[in-house]
């Protein structure tokens, strides 16, 4: 959501913890509804300023992971008011600690208590009462505000600008979903498989003890779930596997948008956007998944013709388990660069794998990874660069 000015001043502070940051956006009155939230905030043109203000009870920020005892910064979700007119929902840098740990002017926090799990994180309530933070403060990588308070933004249309807004967000609720299903698929699976090998009681004497799965009681106990696990699969199978425009937006694109510059979201957005080029995300290899370091494709760059040239060395160095492969146009290549004999470590570069016609493009070859226990909606494919 924020611009490099962020980066430079945020990135490092925040990786070696001299910032603890939080994240929030929840309000004690509206939690997944981010656009109904209640926090306001003004721009101040006279000293160059944001107020953020907490306007009533149900606009208190409310189970923020971290707030209560440690972060000394939060990115705040607010309604952004210019000139009297609502520009719907931005994130703005604020302090809420100073380096000693003491809560900040204008800043009131409390704990959120005792929780049924998860007592090591110190989830806390945060209210503001007209803060006020620089104006370079408001991450503003879809809208901006001018010194003298002029609202600036290349989308015109509200609800576009709140869509781009959130998306960076909405990949990682959909891992939540994906994540929950699995948990349910294994947990309904354990419970089914013990009932089809434990048995108790026989219907009569010297007879075989009847299979638990086999009593009524415990049909209605197990197969609705299965019914509805199965309808929830089908659904996230076409969220993530037909809609291939998740992993070319969300997987191509958001590379583009956090990893690349001015130059590659002029070129590369709308067309991922719209479908036209149609994306895949590919880091891990067949020899290195977590261990990104470790990959072993290689990109050197020949100065003669001023392009990179992309190798897929070895068999463990395949890109391996990408989504959309099988259908993707393009791809986002994680690779070791090296220059002038020097490895530089690992970088990303766009580069095309087929043609408009579908056609795998020359130095190119694709393979499917076959089928798999779940989402076969999802082309997970294997990718070498020659």
């Amino acid at each position: 959501m924020g611009t490099k000015r962020h980066h430079d001043k945020w990135y490092k502070p925040t990786e070696t913890f001299e910032v603890k940051g939080c994240f929030a956006m929840t309000e004690l009155g509206h939690g997944s509804n981010v656009r109904g939230i209640e926090t306001i905030t003004r721009y101040d043109a006279s000293t160059g300023e944001f107020i953020i203000n907490t306007p009533c009870e149900s606009a208190q920020k409310y189970w923020i992971g971290g707030a209560a005892n440690h972060a000394t910064h939060t990115v705040v979700f607010s309604q952004l008011e210019i000139n009297g007119v609502n520009q719907g929902v931005h994130a703005f840098i604020a302090q809420i600690r100073d380096e000693n740990g003491n809560v900040c002017p204008n800043i009131r926090i409390a704990d959120c208590g005792h929780k049924i799990g998860l007592n090591g994180v110190d989830n806390g309530r945060i209210w503001f009462d007209n803060l006020r933070i620089p104006r370079e403060n408001l991450l503003n990588a879809v809208a901006d505000v001018s010194p003298d308070g002029q609202y600036l933004s290349a989308i015109k249309d509200p609800d576009q600008r709140f869509a781009a807004f959130l998306a960076p967000l909405t990949s990682g609720r959909v891992t939540i979903t994906a994540s929950s299903m699995n948990t349910t698929k294994i947990g309904l699976a354990t419970a089914i498989r013990y009932s089809l090998s434990r048995r108790a009681f026989s219907i009569r004497p010297n007879e075989p003890e009847v299979l638990l799965l086999d009593y009524p009681s415990h049909q209605r106990r197990l197969l609705p779930l299965l019914a509805k696990t199965l309808n929830l699969l089908v659904f996230l199978t076409i969220l993530l596997g037909s809609s291939l425009l998740f992993i070319s937006f969300y997987g191509m694109g958001g590379a583009i948008r956090f990893m690349g510059t001015k130059r590659h979201h002029d070129k590369w957005y709308k067309p991922t956007e719209t479908f036209e080029v149609k994306g895949c995300f590919a880091m891990t290899e067949l020899g290195h998944g977590s261990n990104v370091r470790g990959i072993e494709t290689i990109t050197r760059y020949d100065a003669s013709t001023g392009e990179f040239i992309i190798n897929t060395p070895c068999e463990s160095a395949q890109k391996y388990w990408i989504g959309g492969a099988n259908h993707a146009t393009h791809t986002v290549v994680f690779s070791q660069l090296e220059i002038n004999g020097v490895n530089q470590g690992v970088h990303a570069f766009i580069a095309q794998i087929r043609d408009e016609n579908g056609n795998v493009c020359p130095n190119i070859r694709i393979a499917d990874c076959g089928h798999k226990i779940g989402l076969n909606g999802v082309d997970n494919g294997r990718i070498w660069y020659e």
